[in-house]
């Protein structure tokens, strides 16, 4: 088992951080509102659904830093799933080809 990445472990903290003092401030943090609504989920569309509910959270710019950061960290991070940070890892976007172009070619 290797030990912790002390850059991520410190990044994680500090956005840790964040979320509790937005909490403590009384804005919703919807991955804390609702926790089960597919964060971690290895649905893509579940992951969807709540990649959508980010975009009103009032840390929603921290939390996409930390996940483009640290990509390989599994679920949603500000409004960005797992396929949405990962392609710059060189792992080819899945593309769905139209009869026509396949027609095209």
């Amino acid at each position: 088992m290797t030990a912790p990445d002390p850059d991520r472990a410190a990044a994680r903290r500090a956005l840790l951080d964040v979320l509790d003092a937005h909490t403590n401030a009384g804005r919703a943090i919807p991955c804390r509102v609702w926790p089960l609504a597919g964060w971690t989920s290895e649905d893509v569309e579940e992951q969807a659904l709540a990649a959508s509910l980010c975009h009103r959270c009032p840390a929603v710019e921290p939390c996409r830093t930390y996940g483009l950061a640290f990509p390989h960290e599994f679920g949603v991070y500000g409004a960005m799933t797992d396929h949405d940070r990962r392609p710059a890892l060189g792992r080819p976007r899945k593309t769905t080809e139209t009869a026509e172009e396949r027609e095209a070619s």
